[in-house]
């Protein structure tokens, strides 16, 4: 089995606990207008490379020197990583007999069968929620919002696995009162409380190009992000606090 990798990055503080290496794998279902990464979209791509699994498992556990003093590990991305979800499975799987902690970030806007498929091997799911207003979520990914929804629902009343849910931020999107009330009454009839943080929407993509394509604005001020954080509190969310 081969895992299609747009990139890998060390010494990755924001991706799960510790110090974390995190590899962005290609393809992505989703069309998110404010998307950092849009060359990762593509499941083919003349930029990606082709690992073979025992191949990439190796390359990733030579930062074993770091992980172990933080607690850190390995962190698959995207793009969306369970779209390759058969090669992540047996990736995370032989990371997993190597005694290396594993965290995936996912929009979780894939089939049920792929999320089963990967659970049994990671440790910590970082999980995406935009939005919970169906039209609002096709209009600005393009996707189905019940898909990631209810997948999260069973991922979190199934299974008893570590989950953190991760909310884009974005202005014109989400961060209006009314849309962050939504969110925070859906998380918190959750059969389990999960904790939430934010990552503040911004105007700079991967490859430097700004605004983001269509000219829309990402970028939310730090106002805006204290008011998120108070609504959904008010919602009884457990909001974690940025990192220092």
């Amino acid at each position: 089995m081969i895992l299609h990798v747009h990139n890998i990055q060390r010494f990755c503080l924001d991706d799960g606990p510790g110090i974390r290496t995190t590899v962005f794998l290609q393809g992505c279902p989703l069309r998110c207008w404010w998307c950092q990464n849009p060359a990762t979209r593509p499941i083919m791509d003349d930029r990606a490379t082709e690992w073979p699994l025992a191949d990439l498992a190796d390359v990733l556990e030579r930062d074993r020197r770091f992980w172990t003093p933080s607690g850190g590990g390995v962190t698959a991305s995207g793009g969306e990583p369970l779209a390759q979800a058969d090669a992540l499975a047996e990736l995370l799987a032989e990371l997993g007999r190597r005694g290396v902690h594993r965290t995936v970030d996912t929009s979780g806007a894939v089939p049920r069968d792929d999320v089963a498929r990967v659970a049994p091997h990671t440790d910590l799911w970082l999980w995406d929620v935009k939005t919970v207003d169906p039209a609002g979520y096709r209009n600005a990914t393009g996707g189905d919002v019940a898909l990631p929804l209810d997948n999260l629902a069973w991922l979190v009343d199934g299974t008893g696995a570590a989950v953190r849910v991760r909310i884009p931020l974005v202005r014109g999107f989400n961060a209006d009162v009314g849309s962050l009330a939504d969110i925070g009454r859906w998380l918190a009839r959750l059969p389990r409380r999960v904790p939430a943080e934010l990552l503040p929407g911004h105007d700079i993509r991967a490859d430097g190009a700004s605004p983001t394509p269509d000219a829309r604005r990402a970028a939310v001020d730090a106002e805006q992000v204290t008011r998120a954080r108070g609504v959904l509190r008010a919602s009884g969310v457990h909001v974690m606090e940025p990192r220092r």
